[in-house]
């Protein structure tokens, strides 16, 4: 159980780093949609208190998961090795992914898990 629980923290450290979280927890910059002048989000919208993603039972494997960045989910794969690992993927653009809905979402609609 305890290598379990050191792989998911593994998982999610990697998830972090590729969402472009701080490792500290600050946050992420925000991005620039190129020729306004503003950013396109202040402050990024951040799913908090969703369950971590799991690629276990058959009910895992069907589950998109929530990313800590709201504009991405996770979603379980089959790796070349016979086992699943996650993989990050974006939502469209206008919208954020929503764990309860299992769905992307427009942000007027939104609330984390």
């Amino acid at each position: 159980m305890n290598g379990r629980r050191s792989w998911i923290k593994l998982v999610l450290l990697v998830l972090l780093l590729l969402a472009g979280l701080s490792v500290d927890g600050r946050g992420i910059p925000p991005q620039w949609d190129g020729g306004s002048a503003s950013p396109r989000w202040s402050v990024r919208p951040m799913n908090v208190n969703c369950p971590p993603p799991s690629c276990i039972t058959a009910k895992d494997l069907n589950t998109l998961w929530a990313s800590p960045d709201a504009t991405q989910y996770i979603r379980c794969r089959p790796a070349p090795t016979g086992y699943w690992m996650v993989e990050l993927k974006p939502c469209a653009p206008g919208t954020l992914f929503q764990f309860s809905r299992q769905t992307c979402v427009g942000t007027r609609n939104w609330s984390s898990c």
